[in-house]
């Protein structure tokens, strides 16, 4: 018999020239919004203009914080928090990548939470609801505005660690979704983000925490992103890709939502704070070897996955981890993985990786197949060519 929760707070508002009605919304919690995004992206293509364009036009006082960096460090995140009380704000709006929306919820938690905010760290630590926030995505990629999850970076002497915060409390209260927010992407971000849009969809589906519901939602963002992610890198301005693409992603970012990511993303973590890599390209990195490993785990969905994202895939290679594995590197290919990344790195750093690892226990709950340590390890050997 089905047993299963699911818990979707944020109430979500999808289409062109969402941006625009940022103010509309933002009255609804108050006169005073603090707008939480990145260094230069959101000023350069205007989006802040428009932004700030829409809370005046509401009569909302703007407060611009324009500090996050890629992979928010703890010290941003208290920066943040220390001036939004300072400011007597009642809203946030953060704008940007993952980074940005993820650095918004965090600044939420310290604002109405003692800190620091290393005591959030973990599962359903967060005591006071934050701030009402309205996330507004620039990538089709995290998810971001659809899930209770932060990933922040706690930066000490040489040794960059991502930590993740996840409570309910964080959920945005609402969600602005703008594929026009996207066409100013590079092609190398709208690969990597694609690429973890993807992720999470089929981590989400091959979980051993799904349930029918969960499995359909990253089904049809599979499906989606199969589809128009390799039009998209051949075409950049295609309207209809865009918008479907920024769907998935959204879709990705629910079904996380309930299940939950695998080892994978605990595996990529790593090589995103030490080896620089993107959070996508790190995850497509591993996700041929990865798959190949925990095939095994659930034949049938992985099956199941490839038909997704090649149509000519015949049954029997399906039906194959080796074979399907290199289907999948193929089609990560296609959409824009770097053939050769050109990392340096050693034996003794890969077994340090995945000592970390295997203690990440809810991950490896979650995880299709039960992996030991020399399983992650020769993961990481072959897709580091090392």
């Amino acid at each position: 018999m089905l047993n299963f929760n699911f818990f979707m707070p944020t109430n979500i508002h999808f289409g062109q020239d969402k941006l625009k009605e940022t103010g509309k919304i933002a009255k609804l919690y108050g006169k005073r919004a603090f707008i939480v995004t990145g260094k230069k992206s959101a000023r350069k293509f205007g989006f802040l203009q428009t932004l700030e364009n829409s809370l005046k036009e509401e009569k909302i006082e703007p407060f611009f914080f324009e500090k996050v960096e890629p992979n928010p460090s703890i010290k941003t995140v208290e920066n943040g928090a220390s001036l939004f009380k300072e400011k007597k704000c009642d809203v946030i709006i953060a704008l940007g990548g993952g980074s940005a929306l993820d650095a918004g919820k965090a600044i939420g938690v310290l604002a109405t939470n003692q800190g620091p905010i290393q005591n959030f760290f973990g599962k359903n630590k967060v005591k006071n609801p934050i701030p009402p926030l309205i996330a507004i995505p620039t990538t089709s990629g995290t998810g971001s505005e659809v899930t209770p999850y932060a990933v922040i970076t706690d930066v000490k002497e040489n040794n960059h660690q991502k930590k993740i915060l996840s409570d309910p409390h964080i959920f945005p209260k609402e969600a602005l979704v703008d594929p026009n927010l996207t066409f100013s992407l590079s092609a190398e971000v709208t690969s990597d983000t694609g690429i973890d849009a993807l992720s999470h969809a089929i981590e989400s589906y091959v979980s051993r925490r799904s349930f029918p519901l969960s499995e359909s939602i990253a089904l049809q963002a599979i499906e989606i992103i199969g589809k128009y992610l390799p039009k998209l890198i051949n075409s950049p301005k295609n309207a209809e890709a865009r918008s479907q693409l920024m769907y998935a992603s959204m879709l990705a970012g629910i079904a996380i939502a309930q299940t939950g990511t695998t080892l994978l993303h605990a595996m990529g973590y790593r090589l995103t704070s030490d080896l620089g890599l993107p959070h996508g390209r790190a995850n497509g990195v591993l996700f041929p070897y990865f798959w190949e490993a925990n095939f095994s785990g659930n034949p049938e969905k992985f099956s199941r996955i490839i038909g997704y994202l090649d149509e000519s895939a015949g049954e029997s290679q399906k039906k194959n981890a080796s074979e399907s594995a290199l289907l999948l590197k193929e089609f990560l290919y296609r959409v824009g993985l770097p053939r050769d990344l050109n990392i340096k790195t050693n034996e003794e750093t890969i077994v340090q990786f995945a000592k970390e690892v295997m203690e990440n226990k809810k991950k490896m709950a979650s995880n299709p197949k039960i992996l030991n340590m020399d399983e992650v390890v020769d993961i990481y050997k072959k897709a580091l060519q090392c």
